[in-house]
């Protein structure tokens, strides 16, 4: 049996992987998600008691040879499950690095990985004098967060000062509070997104993808990703970084991502994520241009090992481009039409859409990368037709064509 930790985001996806291939799953959710946990149908599930030697004996009598984090909310506590079960797990030492943003960058120093210069502020002063050292602009954030929660860039003191009480001793989306903000240089170049999945510290590349990102008004948005057909010189200095990376932070089991900017000076991490890739990211258009999922292939490594280094020797050359659009509203409101979907759907090399909006249903502006207002998917030949059909795609969102939005209460999580 395989335990999922709070199962949420794309780790439905991998939930229904190791179903297609007939491995019994138990959904650990902590306390918190209760109310997804009694809505869970899928499979067997056990809600965490405040008693973790409670827990690890009901996961012992239930035969669990693996715990996998299914979300970003479970990464910390399905180590320290599999720590108490003694089974597979990434490295003890940097447990914590692979969560807190400023302890991953020390690891990394200390490993003789280049990094980008970072600072950890508790108080507003802490924080002046960070931004004095490291020059102008830098990336103020949480520690300890996702999907872009608390991000900002900065191009003066008085704004990074300003953004770091905002953010400050608030709640952040993986529920911990921001009591330690996170300063890092700003990193001028490309950016890549670099995902994986390990076993027994063999990696897998699933895929290699530049990242489109505009600021507005500071705030750092994921308009859309881009996969690679093939990596050239630029592509593989980024991904042997990415594998320098992963293994300073013990990253020995099991899927992450990695966030890279390509810098004048060489790559420079952004993070790395221990878990698969979210937020919500439906496998069968990795299918089309891939011929798999990373939700697959790490449900592959659990079950078939074997099968898994085979796939180890194996080049990375995908068939064919994919392109995703997270998809947002501008406006806050209530959704009465979406009149550019049939435009979208046009378009060359569209494949799907998942997670739009109803009609009807309440929205608000959000500039977070947690597809709640949908995903686009562009699968083909060329690397040319899925860059025009996003940029098309873009253009219709911000002119306003995309979706119709009345007047009316929004409701709904996410800073604007």
């Amino acid at each position: 049996m395989i335990a999922l930790v709070d199962p949420l985001s794309s780790g439905v996806f991998l939930s229904s992987a190791l179903r297609e291939r007939g491995q019994d799953r138990l959904h650990v959710y902590e306390e918190r998600f209760s109310g997804a946990a009694r809505s869970d149908a899928s499979a067997p599930v056990l809600i965490v008691s405040g008693d973790t030697a409670e827990t690890v004996a009901a996961l012992r009598r239930r035969g669990v040879r693996h715990v996998v984090p299914g979300s970003e909310f479970g990464v910390a506590l399905a180590h320290e499950l599999a720590a108490a079960l003694g089974l597979a797990r990434n490295s003890d030492e940097t447990a914590a690095a692979r969560r807190d943003k400023a302890l991953m960058g020390e690891v990394l120093r200390k490993a003789g990985v280049p990094c980008a210069g970072q600072a950890s502020a508790a108080t507003a002063e802490e924080l002046t004098r960070a931004v004095r050292r490291l020059g102008l602009p830098v990336v103020v954030k949480p520690g300890q967060s996702s999907g872009s929660d608390g991000c900002r860039v900065c191009w003066s003191e008085a704004a990074a000062v300003n953004h770091f009480r905002d953010i400050h001793r608030q709640m952040n989306l993986v529920g911990l509070a921001n009591d330690e903000i996170y300063v890092q240089e700003y990193l001028h170049g490309e950016q890549y997104v670099v995902t994986t999945v390990s076993l027994d510290g063999r990696h897998v590349v699933c895929e290699v993808a530049r990242t489109v990102i505009e600021e507005l008004d500071g705030l750092p948005v994921r308009r859309y990703n881009v996969s690679c057909q093939s990596l050239g010189e630029a592509e593989q200095e980024v991904v042997s970084y990415t594998l320098d990376c992963l293994n300073a932070l013990g990253v020995r089991h099991g899927a992450a991502n990695a966030d890279v900017r390509l810098t004048g000076e060489g790559p420079r991490l952004i993070e790395v994520n221990a878990r698969i890739l979210g937020p919500v990211l439906h496998p069968d258009p990795y299918f089309a241009a891939f011929g798999d999922s990373q939700q697959h292939v790490l449900a592959e490594s659990l079950d078939d090992p074997a099968a898994f280094a085979a796939r180890v020797r194996q080049p990375y050359a995908p068939p064919q481009v994919m392109g995703k659009a997270f998809v947002r509203c501008w406006d806050s409101g209530v959704l009465t039409a979406v009149p550019g979907l049939s435009s979208v759907r046009r378009l060359p090399g569209f494949h799907s859409a998942r997670g739009l909006p109803h009609v009807g249903q309440p929205v608000r502006k959000n500039t977070l990368t947690k597809g709640r207002t949908g995903i686009v998917y562009f699968v083909h030949p060329q690397e040319a037709v899925v860059q025009e059909s996003l940029k098309e795609l873009n253009r219709l969102e911000d002119q306003g064509a995309l979706f119709r939005i009345s007047a009316g209460p929004a409701t709904g999580s996410g800073r604007p």
